[in-house]
């Protein structure tokens, strides 16, 4: 995210300097995601980010001739019959704003994915819907950014931060910066930098844990396929799968390292629609844990903090962040030098709807 916003500030010729507490690009919560992009959202704000975003995604190669490992390998939705109307709404939704989302039995599904069908209505598929190497998509950014100026401050962990006048004055170890504005766009740790200069950000951190399976015969061939009613995921990743659950259970905060008890969990749970997960083998040197930063109604916050002019949040996409980072750099960089956002509207993403209630829960989260 602050990649993407600092890239397109920097050619709104605005004079840019990033501090970042890791020591290289997309070290923290992005490089640690499981990648996904999609368009398959239940709310209207939602699907405009991603509509915004993956034309940049898919065009990315050719137009800047930089790879970001961008493909196309689609997301399947597995739905159980009580959940099956809510989604059509969802999906009728998502296809006006022009979404390409298909429709499938779940005999056409099994032809993606083998599993056990008991208790499904449907599946959607979407064909745009795929991964990115997120190391490769901010190190691309970055590269673009150090071309047109943009100072990068790698192991600069920020402590402090104070109004300064109309500007703000924001301390990274013995790197002091006085800007005319803050772009706050540090994930899952964003709640904690915006309480350093005074202000509320509603973004708190969960873990998630993402295991690998070992090598397998026709692992290659997998879209990121999601049992609805459980949460359960897996893809192909190289010659091997990706797999997890998001724990519902575990309180936020920074808890580290990954649980032997979840993992155990999330195999007995999967294994009820991939009956094949039986024989999966487990790398659990090459699986990983990192953080989403979560909102409360699952969707990000965007837009100038209330009584903080000059302060921007680009921040909590609760899982989504990768996925949205084109469309929300963007409107960030929007935001600080035009007053609003116009390519994309990121209105619904305010601070005020917190306590007016005006934002939706967004209920495909995975």
């Amino acid at each position: 995210m602050g990649a993407s916003a600092a890239l397109q500030l920097a050619e709104r010729d605005v004079e840019v300097v990033v501090l970042e507490r890791e020591s290289a690009p997309a070290m923290g919560s992005t490089g640690k995601s499981a990648a996904g992009v999609r368009v398959q959202f239940t709310t209207a704000a939602n699907v405009g980010l991603s509509m915004a975003s993956l034309p940049i995604f898919r065009a990315f190669e050719e137009v800047h001739g930089m790879g970001i490992g961008y493909r196309d390998i689609g997301y399947l939705l597995l739905v159980p019959t009580d959940r099956w109307a809510n989604h059509l709404a969802s999906v009728e939704l998502q296809r006006a704003l022009g979404a390409p989302v298909e429709v499938l039995s779940v005999e056409e599904a099994m032809a993606h994915v083998d599993f056990a069908p008991e208790g499904l209505a449907g599946a959607t598929f979407g064909p745009w819907d795929g991964v990115v190497d997120p190391h490769m998509v901010t190190g691309a950014w970055v590269a673009q950014g150090r071309a047109l100026g943009v100072g990068y401050r790698f192991g600069h962990p920020v402590t402090e931060i104070r109004r300064e006048g109309d500007g703000w004055i924001v301390r990274a170890g013995d790197t002091l910066v006085s800007c005319a504005s803050v772009v706050n766009a540090a994930g899952a740790w964003s709640g904690q930098v915006a309480a350093l200069a005074g202000l509320h950000v509603p973004v708190l951190p969960k873990r998630i844990q993402i295991f690998l399976s070992a090598p397998r015969p026709g692992a290659a061939s997998l879209p990121m396929t999601i049992d609805v009613g459980s949460g359960v995921y897996v893809r192909s990743e190289g010659d091997r799968l990706l797999f997890g659950l998001d724990n519902l259970s575990e309180g936020f905060g920074f808890t580290e390292g990954i649980d032997p008890e979840w993992l155990e969990h999330v195999l007995t749970t999967g294994v009820d629609r991939f009956p094949w997960w039986d024989e999966m083998g487990v790398d659990w040197k090459g699986s990983w844990w990192g953080y989403y930063g979560v909102t409360p109604d699952n969707s990000p916050v965007i837009g100038e903090n209330p009584g903080a002019p000059g302060w921007i949040d680009v921040c909590g996409f609760s899982g989504h962040g990768i996925m949205h980072s084109p469309a929300a750099g963007v409107a960030a960089a929007e935001i600080l030098t035009q007053g609003a956002a116009t390519t994309v509207d990121v209105s619904a993403f305010g601070h005020g709807r917190f306590t007016d209630g005006s934002l939706p829960i967004e209920t495909n989260v995975f």
